[in-house]
């Protein structure tokens, strides 16, 4: 009896807290948090718009950013290094350059393709982002680094690849790759695509 008459008003607060969760109005729109990745419409308005490069450990968050100032001399050092890497993931990249036609449909070439998209638009983004943490300068340099005649060309095959409906943008989420989905926003997906009966 004594039990039940202190437990009595612990289940009347429980009830209370209970009814005002369930029936307390929610706003229509939440706000948003600043390290919340891409506003739910896409703006990337959400603070800063944080990008899985500042979320996900895999993709070098929480890294410490490249040492070194925004000075010139600091700058030319890493830049050399950078240098190397866009080449590097820029290969695979230029070897597929051609033609596009329901050729590239094919399971194996479409991977290969969607493989290598991955890889330069990754990279490309990754690399950005470490550098435009420096400043102004750093940030210039690297943009300059991704932003040769041969990366237009890709950026040019690429979009008429998702035009053609060859890619997709649900290839690379925005999500994962920021940089892709930054380039490529807006461009619309006019083909009819890959379908199941062209082997992928």
């Amino acid at each position: 009896m004594v039990a039940a008459v202190r437990t009595a008003p612990i289940v009347s607060v429980l009830a209370a807290v209970a009814l005002v969760v369930v029936f307390m109005p929610r706003s229509a729109r939440r706000a948003l948090d600043p390290n919340e990745p891409i506003a739910a419409d896409g703006s990337m308005t959400a603070g800063r718009a944080a990008t899985i490069y500042d979320t996900n450990p895999l993709f070098g968050a929480f890294r410490q950013p490249l040492p070194g100032s925004d000075e010139p001399q600091d700058i030319e050092d890493d830049i050399k290094h950078a240098v190397w890497t866009a080449e590097h993931d820029r290969a695979p990249m230029k070897g597929l350059l051609g033609p596009l036609n329901w050729s590239r449909c094919k399971t194996i070439a479409h991977l290969q393709l969607v493989s290598a998209v991955r890889m330069y638009y990754g990279t490309r983004g990754r690399e950005i982002s470490r550098f435009s943490v420096r400043g102004p300068r750093a940030t210039a340099a690297i943009e300059q680094v991704w932003s040769t005649p041969a990366d237009r060309q890709i950026d040019d095959f690429v979009r008429h690849a998702l035009q053609y409906g060859i890619l997709r943008k649900g290839d690379l989420p925005g999500h994962t790759y920021p940089e892709f989905a930054k380039v490529f926003a807006g461009v619309q997906e006019l083909g009819a695509g890959c379908s199941t009966t062209d082997g992928r």
